[in-house]
């Protein structure tokens, strides 16, 4: 189902070396992490069936508990940036922490300070300097500023997810009729009369003009209700069957697989984002990449970008990244908390190297409030050019990926003008259910 994105393949394979063995790295001497926002309520209850009601946390709010579990990432944080030699420096300006606009994204970033520092307010949280409703920040999802700028190829991206989609795409539900079949077992416990089934419907690839196209159908639907059960569970809602959820989950991930790592729309919702992150570590380099502008990151160790899932899973489509998730999470999932780490080491010849790895939290540490031993995992990232044991490969090629990006015309220069000044954010709630 996955489809290799020609242009990442061709510069990451292009001239590869051979890949340093793990302990052959070299020095660390930077590192940004791209992380998802944590446990939040839904953001539009699904129809039908019987859904929890999730007040006093307003739609699409972190929670109380989404709160904790950010600030044991960000307790971890600490301490493996400074086991292998880049102490986040909570008092030394060592940390620089960006956040998207949404109460999830910044409620996310100021409990990762939290845990990293000891209090929210250890560290500035930096956002977009313009908030308030209508607005959004480019940095994080290029198609806020490219569908309204007329630049987006509506049948490339048509083209780009028929490429990866069955044909007929109806057929997306007999193929995955175990998933959907996992999906209804869970569903059909919450009906309350007549539910339509969540493989009904016709499956159809759809966009408005100059928009990007998706596979929308019984695939987008049963992506929406696997996701809202697993919430209610990283929310501690009574347990269900795991192993049923896990293969529901596998239909969240599949509709990112079609409508978010094929060929262009990736290029399009996470290109900025890339471009930026890859002039971060050149600018730590000392090699300021031509096509982008970044923060003066001369006395930072770590910057922290706090994000979305859409972030993620653009990242692994422009690079054809995967990665291998356990204890009932499903493979290339992005749950809740997850992040993509890029870290940049300086060989002996003065070259540079990246090393990406998967930090996430296991199913055990989302349904509880405890900071639990083992629960934050690692996954290795496969990448074309390196293998899943230790991914590490020349800067020079993200570099390159991220300056034909920039011709394509997904890139901006600036980096968003940036703002610390404190967001007036609700008090933080759980729903009356949650029981962690």
């Amino acid at each position: 189902m996955r489809t290799l994105i020609v242009s990442a393949l061709l510069f990451l394979i292009a001239g590869a070396s051979a890949v340093p063995a793990a302990g052959d790295r070299g020095t660390p001497v930077f590192a940004v992490v791209m992380t998802r926002h944590g446990v939040r309520s839904f953001t539009k209850t699904p129809a039908e069936y019987r859904w929890p009601d999730w007040s006093p946390v307003a739609p699409g709010y972190l929670s109380a508990h989404g709160y904790t579990l950010m600030s044991y990432l960000g307790r971890y944080y600490r301490q493996y940036f400074s086991s292998i030699g880049l102490p986040m420096g909570c008092t030394t300006g060592g940390t620089y922490v960006y956040a998207d606009l949404d109460q999830r994204t910044l409620e996310t970033g100021r409990a990762l300070i939290d845990g990293a520092c000891g209090s929210p307010q250890a560290l500035p949280l930096y956002h977009a300097a313009t908030t308030g409703a209508g607005t959004s920040d480019s940095l994080f999802d290029g198609a806020d500023w490219l569908i309204p700028a007329g630049k987006v190829d509506t049948a490339a991206s048509r083209a780009a997810v028929a490429a990866v989609a069955p044909n007929p795409p109806g057929a997306i539900v007999t193929q995955h009729a175990a998933e959907f079949a996992a999906l209804q077992a869970l569903l059909d416990a919450r009906c309350s009369g007549s539910c339509a089934p969540a493989n009904g419907g016709p499956s159809d690839i759809t966009a408005k003009p100059g928009a990007l196209a998706e596979l929308r159908g019984p695939l987008d639907a049963g992506s929406g209700y696997a996701e809202s059960l697993f919430l209610e569970q990283a929310e501690c809602a009574p347990a269900i069957d795991s192993t049923k959820l896990a293969m529901a989950m596998r239909l969240h991930v599949l509709a990112y697989d079609v409508n978010a790592r094929n060929a262009y729309n990736p290029l399009v919702k996470g290109g900025n984002i890339f471009a930026h992150i890859v002039g971060l570590l050149e600018a730590k380099a000392g090699r300021p990449h031509p096509d982008v502008s970044v923060p003066d990151v001369a006395r930072m160790n770590v910057v922290v970008l706090s994000g979305h899932d859409t972030q993620l899973g653009a990242l692994g489509g422009i690079l054809d990244a995967h990665w291998g998730l356990g204890n009932g999470l499903v493979a290339d999932d992005m749950p809740p908390g997850g992040a993509l780490v890029f870290e940049l080491y300086r060989l002996r010849d003065d070259s540079y190297r990246v090393h990406v790895h998967f930090v996430y939290e296991t199913l055990p540490q989302f349904r509880s409030n405890a900071a639990i031993a083992g629960g934050i995992a690692i996954s290795p990232v496969t990448m074309p050019g390196c293998d899943g044991s230790d991914c590490n490969l020349p800067l020079a090629q993200f570099a390159a990926l991220a300056h034909r990006l920039a011709q394509r015309g997904f890139v901006q220069h600036d980096w968003t003008k940036a703002s610390d000044t404190p967001s007036d954010l609700a008090p933080l709630g759980d729903p009356v259910w949650s029981h962690c």
